[in-house]
């Protein structure tokens, strides 16, 4: 084998494997909520989430999509583990569908699949024809990469290496089954290593012997993409995914116990040696979900027994955060937005009732405000790691503003909620410890001022959402009427010491510190206004 034909397999493998990723990719753009929403709709009736899970597998071009869709639905508690099993097991069959298409000799017709896909694309301002034309155009880079793949075996098929590998891989089943595991891991598909098992049958390299082995451990290998994203999960999602690989090893070792049987029924539905691998990845995929539907209630409770959950299970996380959404960067912002409001909400509670604490001393709300700043830091790591993907995609001036923006703003928050937590709780837990009193005046000086901030900051929150330039500049506005409003503070309490009241003695380090505390705050809540404003 010369080296250009080596690079002519490797580079198809490549086109090949990239036109599958673009399609993925494509489609989700496509369907962008849409899709989302029927799935978490349809979830609910496990014969509507297995039609689901068909067409949505066969849509993305991947069942391990589906799971990672999934996986973020559980980690939002959205959908559980006896909902979500029904969609998986649709899912198999669904991908094999596509190892159906691709057993079609269509590779023939990739340059004007590419040639139509391109025009779309290129020429077409429409979003719904723009990205129709992309995923013409990815499939069209799919069967382009099984030509050009052809086109290199065939070269060489007839060389005596190829035909001492083929001949120690049918007597070796299981390893052949452990490389297609392996591949599948490798490139996050079956279909992906389906579609390479192909390009070889077309080629003549393979037979049935080493197809039907590659095909059961490709089936296993294809569970690794949803094991991988539940590892930051929730148990839930672990849960969920643990499940489909147990699913599918079950049924593996049952096909590989029993591989003469399963050849004998391939044999006897006939057909090209293509048409066969396809049909016997269908017959896997038909049987496991079979076999395993009418127990998915069942079989949930025993995957929750299994791997039960933590008391960590229970830890405060992102609620619309998932990065299946990074297909589609405006939704993705949006769904970050919402979060940031979440987020924002959680620092106006802390504010709020760093109030009722300073009026009435309440330890154990004290305790709760400290506590909160976490999620708050939860919130705002989550936040910054998702928009960090999202400037990662191909974004539009505007798009890549707003990413900026909301970066700042969550930063904002989190500051804020450091401010709240670490300075002005530890001068409310001092306040209690000692048992200082302010003077009557100083007092509710303090808490008129914490109530203006707290007004300040909700106007802010309020132009998020909509990006509310007229109510930012208020928030600017009202900062500088604060600032001006602590210095007179500030000359009132000096005036109080200058009479001599204990109170005000007692308490003006104190009194002092909240004070500017508080106007860290405000200042904090006006970059939130300039970032609305585009000015970061």
């Amino acid at each position: 084998m010369t080296t250009m034909q080596m690079f002519q397999i490797v580079g198809g493998l490549c086109v090949f494997l990239y036109g599958i990723s673009q399609v993925t990719r494509n489609l989700q753009k496509l369907a962008g909520p849409t899709l989302r929403l029927l799935v978490a709709k349809l979830t609910k009736s496990p014969p509507l989430g297995f039609l689901m899970g068909i067409f949505l597998a066969f849509a993305l071009q991947s069942s391990g999509a589906v799971a990672l869709m999934l996986i973020g639905f559980a980690n939002a508690g959205l959908v559980s583990v006896a909902q979500a099993l029904p969609v998986i097991l649709g899912a198999g069959i669904g991908s094999s569908l596509t190892v159906q298409l691709l057993a079609f000799k269509i590779y023939k017709f990739a340059p004007i699949l590419i040639t139509i896909g391109f025009v779309m694309f290129f020429f077409v301002r429409s979003r719904t024809w723009h990205y129709t034309g992309r995923v013409i155009f990815s499939f069209g880079l799919v069967f382009l990469g099984m030509a050009i793949m052809k086109s290199g075996i065939g070269q060489f098929q007839n060389h005596p290496a190829i035909g001492a590998m083929a001949d120690f891989l049918v007597g070796a089943p299981f390893w052949v089954a452990v490389l297609g595991f392996i591949l599948a891991t490798l490139f996050q598909s079956s279909t992906a290593v389906l579609g390479l098992l192909l390009t070889l049958a077309f080629s003549g390299v393979v037979d049935l012997n080493i197809s039907l082995p590659m095909i059961i451990g490709a089936n296993v290998g294809s569970c690794m993409l949803g094991i991988i994203g539940s590892i930051k999960g929730k148990t839930v999602s672990k849960q969920i995914a643990f499940g489909q690989l147990f699913l599918r090893v079950i049924l593996a070792v049952i096909f590989f116990a029993f591989i003469g049987q399963y050849r004998a029924i391939i044999d006897a539905i006939g057909g090209d040696l293509p048409r066969r691998i396809a049909d016997a990845h269908t017959l896997f995929e038909t049987v496991v979900a079979l076999a395993f539907f009418p127990f998915a209630k069942s079989l949930s409770k025993l995957f929750e027994k299994i791997i039960p959950k933590k008391r960590g299970d229970e830890e405060f996380s992102p609620r619309y955060l998932d990065d299946e959404m990074l297909a589609n960067p405006l939704v993705a912002m949006g769904q970050a937005t919402k979060e940031i409001i979440r987020m924002g909400e959680k620092v106006e509670e802390m504010l709020r009732d760093w109030g009722k604490v300073f009026f009435s001393n309440d330890k154990q709300l004290l305790e709760k405000v400290i506590e909160e700043d976490d999620k708050v830091d939860v919130l705002q790591e989550s936040i910054t790691e998702f928009l960090s993907k999202v400037a990662m995609e191909e974004l539009e001036e505007e798009s890549a503003s707003l990413a900026v923006s909301l970066v700042h703003i969550a930063f904002e928050l989190e500051h804020i909620g450091d401010v709240i937590s670490k300075d002005l709780a530890v001068h409310a837990q001092k306040k209690i410890d000692v048992g200082y009193y302010f003077s009557d005046e100083g007092f509710s000086e303090i808490l008129a001022y914490h109530n203006d901030v707290l007004k300040n900051y909700n106007i802010a929150l309020d132009a998020i959402p909509l990006r509310d330039k007229k109510l930012a500049k208020m928030v600017i506005e009202q900062t500088k009427h604060l600032v001006e409003r602590q210095r007179e503070l500030y000359r009132s309490h000096l005036r109080r010491l200058r009479k001599g009241l204990k109170e005000s003695e007692e308490t003006s380090t104190l009194h002092i510190d909240i004070l500017s505390d508080l106007n860290n705050i405000n200042l904090h809540i006006s970059y939130i206004a300039y970032a609305l404003l585009g000015k970061v």
